[in-house]
């Protein structure tokens, strides 16, 4: 995952499970491999700190001609 990257919350623990972002930036270890990521939420106009392992990217589907 890069910066302008665009993710989506994984984890259905999280209150933002399923919201899209951008990532902006990264704010450290939370765990030995797993980083402090931080995201820009469009839906809510703020950023927030989401660890690595509860994004992925987000996928986007190729159109047929």
């Amino acid at each position: 995952m890069d910066l302008g990257d665009m993710v989506v919350i994984d984890n259905p623990g999280h209150h933002l499970y399923g919201c899209v972002g951008k990532i902006v930036g990264r704010r450290g270890n939370r765990a030995p491999d797993d980083f402090w990521i931080l995201v820009y939420i469009v839906s809510k106009m703020r950023d927030y700190l989401i660890p690595q392992s509860m994004l992925r990217l987000e996928k986007k589907e190729k159109l047929q001609s």
